[in-house]
C-alpha cells in the first residue's frame, strides 16, 4: 500500500527504497506497485524496472522458474516503451510474455495488459519501426491472449503514417524529384488503409486519430482519391453514429485538401473547402486549409478564383496580413506580413492589394512606401520562396519595381513614387 502511495505522489526513489528494504520474497502486488511507479515516473525509470523484473520470480497463485506476473511485466514494458526503449521492451515481452493459462486452482492467470502492448506498438512507430508495430498488432491475441482495441489500431496507423512521410522525404532526397520519390517510396499508406478496413471488419469503430493518420498517409503518397474516400467514410460514420461524440476533425479535412492539391485536383479541393464552410464548427477552415486550397488553384492556373477565395478568407478572419512594424527611422508603419503564408497565398495577398486598395487611390495620395515582410527564407532549401514569389508578382504582373531592404533582408520595399507611377500609368491606359 505504501508503494502505491509513493507512486501516486511521484516519489520514485522512496518507493524503490521501500521495495528493496522488504525482507524475503515480494508478492505480486508488491512487484506490480513498484513497477507501476517506475512507469509513471517522468522520465520513466525503465532501467530500474528491467532490473527488478529480471531478478523477480513471481506469478500470482503459482510458482516455478521463469514465471513472471503478467501485470508486473505490463508495467515494465510500459516504462521501457514510454522511454522509447522499444528493443528492451520487446526483449521483456519475448522472455516473459505468455498466453492466458489456467492456474492449478482452475482460475485464469492474469494476462499482459492491452495498454502495455499498445504503448509498445506506439514506441516502435515513433522509432521508425512500423513493421514491428504491425507484427505486434497481428500476434497480440494469438501469442498473448489479448485482443487489439481501437488504440492498438490507432497506434499502428500512426506508425504507418509516420513511415510514409519519412520514406517519401528520403526518396525525394535521393532522387531529387517528388514524382520519382513517390514511385520509389514504400507504400505504407496501403498498410494504413488495410488497418482501417480490418478494424471495421472486426466491429471496432475507428476514432478521429486513426482516420487522421490514414488520410495523412494517403496525402503524403499523393493518393488524393483514397484520402477523399477515407474522409467520406468518416463522414458516413458520423451520420450513422447515435452517440454524442463527433469524429469530425479539422486535421482530416486539411489533409484531404492537401492531398487534392498535390494531385492537381483543384475542383475537388474547392468542393471540400465549401463543404467545410457549410459544416462550420470544429471544421471551420483555418489558414492551413486556405493555404492548400490557394496552392491547388494557383497550380491549376485559376488565378482569379484564388484571389477571390483569399478575399473571402480575409472576410471570414481566416487570415489578415496587415500589421504594424517599424521603419528604418523607428516610426511605426503598416506592412503586409507574409510569415506562415504559402507561395500562392502570398501572391494572392499582393494581387489583392494591387487590384483592390491601390486602384482606388489617387496617385497624389500615395504618401508612404509599401512594406512587405516575406521573411528571410531561412526554411527554404534554395532561394527564399516567398521573397521570389512577391518580387515575381510585382514585376511580371504589374511592372512594379521593388527593392530588398539592405538593413533587413526579410523585408521588401516599394517606394511611394513607384506606386504613384503605377497608378497613373494604369489610369491613363
Amino acid at each position: 500500500m505504501l508503494l502505491g502511495v509513493y507512486g501516486q505522489l511521484g516519489l520514485v526513489d522512496d518507493a524503490l527504497d521501500v521495495f528493496y528494504g522488504i525482507m524475503g520474497q515480494k508478492d505480486a502486488t508488491c512487484l506490480r506497485s513498484v513497477l507501476l511507479t517506475c512507469s509513471l515516473a517522468n522520465p520513466p525509470r525503465w532501467q530500474e524496472a528491467v532490473s527488478i523484473l529480471h531478478t523477480s520470480d513471481i506469478v500470482e497463485e503459482s510458482s516455478g522458474p521463469g514465471r513472471i506476473d503478467q501485470g508486473a511485466l505490463s508495467y515494465a514494458i510500459m516504462a521501457c516503451s514510454k522511454a522509447n526503449e522499444f528493443e528492451e521492451a520487446l526483449t521483456l515481452l519475448h522472455l516473459y510474455g505468455r498466453n492466458t493459462q489456467r492456474t492449478s486452482g482452475g482460475k485464469m492467470a492474469s494476462t499482459i495488459s492491452v495498454a502495455s502492448l499498445n504503448a509498445l506498438i506506439a514506441a516502435c512507430g515513433r522509432n521508425g519501426k512500423p513493421d514491428l508495430s504491425l507484427e505486434l498488432l497481428s500476434c497480440m491475441e494469438r501469442r498473448y491472449g489479448v485482443g487489439p482495441d481501437s488504440r492498438s489500431y490507432r497506434n499502428a496507423a500512426i506508425a504507418c503514417n509516420k513511415a510514409q512521410h519519412e520514406e517519401l522525404r528520403s526518396a525525394i532526397k535521393d532522387t531529387g524529384s517528388h514524382q520519382s520519390g513517390l514511385q520509389r517510396a514504400y507504400k505504407w499508406w496501403e498498410c494504413a488503409l488495410a488497418l482501417l478496413r480490418r478494424m471495421r471488419e472486426e466491429g471496432i469503430l475507428p476514432d478521429v486519430a486513426t482516420y487522421s493518420a490514414t488520410i495523412s498517409a494517403c496525402e503524403s503518397a499523393g493518393e488524393w482519391q483514397r484520402a477523399l474516400g477515407v474522409l467520406q467514410t468518416m463522414l458516413d460514420d458520423e451520420n450513422d453514429d447515435d452517440s454524442d461524440q463527433s469524429v469530425l476533425n479539422l486535421y482530416c479535412f486539411n489533409a484531404a485538401i492537401s492531398a487534392c492539391e498535390k494531385g492537381n485536383a483543384w475542383v475537388e479541393a474547392l468542393e471540400l473547402y465549401e463543404r467545410m464552410l457549410e459544416i462550420g464548427g470544429s471544421v471551420q477552415p483555418n489558414v492551413v486549409t486556405l493555404s492548400s486550397l490557394l496552392e491547388a488553384l494557383e497550380n491549376a492556373g485559376q488565378r482569379e478564383l484564388a484571389t477571390t477565395k483569399y478575399i473571402e478568407g480575409r472576410k471570414l478572419n481566416i487570415v489578415n496580413p496587415w500589421r504594424q512594424t517599424k521603419d528604418v527611422n523607428g516610426e511605426y508603419v503598416r506592412a503586409i506580413d507574409l510569415h506562415n503564408f504559402s507561395g500562392a497565398m502570398a501572391k494572392a495577398a499582393i494581387r489583392t492589394y494591387m487590384d483592390g486598395n491601390l486602384v482606388r487611390t489617387k496617385p497624389s495620395r500615395v504618401l508612404e512606401d509599401l512594406v512587405i515582410i516575406p521573411g528571410k527564407g531561412s526554411h527554404s532549401e534554395k532561394d527564399p520562396v516567398l521573397r521570389q514569389a512577391v518580387l515575381s508578382v510585382l514585376l511580371d504582373e504589374y511592372g512594379v519595381k521593388a527593392i530588398i531592404d539592405e538593413s533587413n533582408l526579410g523585408r521588401i520595399m516599394v517606394s511611394a513614387e513607384e506606386l504613384s507611377r503605377h497608378i497613373a500609368k494604369n489610369r491613363w491606359e
